[in-house]
């Protein structure tokens, strides 16, 4: 997967935990676990130093 892809898809899971930690009661009556949103907030995190790693190593510039 493109370094791109995987910044926007973490950027994407950190948004989104934000946003369920701001509007709790919304989330809730959605059905999200609320206490669980910091687990995507986390995975967000990981996914853009993964990107970032793979970008420093020289690895993420697959175009064809």
């Amino acid at each position: 997967m493109a370094t791109n892809n995987l910044i926007w898809i973490g950027l994407f899971c950190c948004l989104i935990a934000l946003g369920v930690q701001l509007f709790p009661e919304a989330a809730f009556n959605m059905g999200v676990d609320v206490g669980a949103s910091w687990l995507i907030f986390g995975f967000g995190v990981f996914l853009i130093l993964i990107a970032a790693f793979v970008a420093a190593s020289g690895g993420g510039n697959n175009r064809r």
